[in-house]
């Protein structure tokens, strides 16, 4: 079988790159920019541009679509993709897309939910994503949809790094209510370990299948930051009161997005990396939702999930790697 993986610079594109290369299967990397060193057969390819895309699709069995970025990058993406792909002779659409697709809602929520594309632009761009693959698989095509929540674990920027300074910091800590929202928090290697998973599923012309993904033992998010503020010695772990947080993410947060956009206007994005962690309002949101993705439906085609202690572990190491 031959896959070739877009977006695969990003935390999961080079991830199962690697992966699958170590179970003999011919992976091809493809990304618009630069490629890093350590990954192999690999092509610079721009996903937006049809004619070079549906070239690639005519050589493979299957593509992976683990493209992030803009609205554009993600949704018109999408809808580019699956017209290369029907050019090319249908080969197997393996996506990632979120739980962000059923945004604000809450409560227990499986592969049959609303989706909710008012939540923001991301979950609009997702939306849409999904909206093309569903019209790819009414044209003929086999696709393979993964949902994952937060994936954390060795290499996550957003779910380890960027969490474990605001700790390190005091910015996070026990928020109270405001953080009683269930993480959703996934391995990256169970989300590399699902797509492996997709790509071998025999499935019919035409069929599409979606599947959750996160780790059915993942905590709260309070108990998370409990947990990695204590393993990384960013402690006491505090509690934050509300008002601190409401501060935070609506005046101070965007004093520091604003400042970022503008060094890295200037050319001086080295010195960007430089500022605090910015604590969005869409972040404290998350923090506080009480949705929990429903996995029953890949647990019953034998999928396990990494245990949230031993992923908590992977995390800590690599972090705590990172810094020396």
């Amino acid at each position: 079988m031959k896959v070739l993986i877009l977006g695969a610079t990003g935390h999961v594109g080079s991830r199962l790159h690697n992966q699958l290369q170590q179970h003999n299967i011919t992976s091809i990397a493809a990304s618009r920019g630069r490629m890093r060193s350590d990954l192999s057969n690999h092509v610079i390819l721009d996903s937006m541009n049809l004619s070079d895309l549906t070239k690639q699709l005519q050589n493979v069995d299957a593509v992976v679509n683990c493209v992030a970025g803009s609205k554009d990058s993600i949704g018109t993406g999408a809808q580019i993709l699956t017209q290369a792909a029907l050019a090319a002779g249908k080969p197997l659409i393996v996506h990632l897309s979120t739980m962000s697709v059923y945004g604000a809602s809450e409560g227990v929520i499986n592969e049959t939910s609303p989706f909710d594309p008012d939540y923001n632009w991301y979950a609009a761009a997702k939306v849409e994503a999904e909206n093309h693959m569903q019209a790819y698989a009414h044209a003929g095509g086999k696709v393979v949809v993964f949902r994952p929540g937060c994936i954390h674990g060795p290499g996550s920027t957003q779910w380890v790094e960027r969490i474990s300074n605001l700790l390190g910091n005091f910015r996070l800590g026990d928020l109270g209510d405001a953080g009683d929202g269930w993480s959703n928090l996934v391995h990256v290697d169970d989300v590399v370990n699902a797509i492996q998973l997709g790509i071998n599923l025999p499935l019919r012309e035409g069929e599409i299948q979606h599947y959750n993904l996160a780790a059915p033992d993942s905590p709260r998010w309070n108990q998370y930051f409990i947990d990695l503020g204590q393993a990384i010695d960013a402690t006491p772990v505090k509690r934050i009161h509300p008002t601190q947080l409401k501060l935070d993410s609506k005046a101070f947060s965007p004093c520091v997005k604003i400042g970022q956009k503008l060094l890295e206007k200037v050319g001086k994005a080295n010195l960007a990396r430089h500022l605090p962690e910015p604590l969005p309002p869409s972040l404290v949101r998350l923090f506080k939702q009480h949705i929990f993705l429903d996995v029953q439906k890949i647990s019953s085609i034998g999928f396990t999930f990494t245990p949230y202690q031993e992923s908590l572990c992977d995390c800590v190491a690599w972090f705590k790697h990172e810094q020396h």
